[in-house]
């Protein structure tokens, strides 16, 4: 979600279902502007315009998903033609 106003420690954001207040407590000091990664009314993490892109790509597939489309390919563009790497922690314990 991106913020369009700061009110105290909440936040006006808009996002893929309109603009819902946030609360703010849990992370550091936010602007009007930045992109925030929320659950259940609360910012968890403030991210990156490229990375709250990807989200909502992936959103985007669930909710077509959920109406039973079967063509979403579009939604993972950065996952087309390569195979995602494997988190740090599991590549140590990895052997190909």
């Amino acid at each position: 979600m991106q913020i369009v106003a700061i009110e105290d420690m909440f936040a006006w954001c808009d996002g893929r279902n309109g603009r819902v207040r946030i609360n703010t407590m849990l992370i550091d000091e936010v602007r009007p502007g930045d992109w925030l990664l929320t659950f259940m009314g609360s910012a968890r993490e403030a991210i990156d315009a490229g990375h709250a892109a990807l989200i909502n790509s992936a959103l985007e597939a669930l909710d077509r998903v959920a109406a039973g489309e079967t063509h979403f390919d579009d939604c993972f563009s950065d996952l087309i033609d390569r195979e995602p790497p494997l988190p740090d922690f599991l590549r140590s314990g990895y052997k190909e």
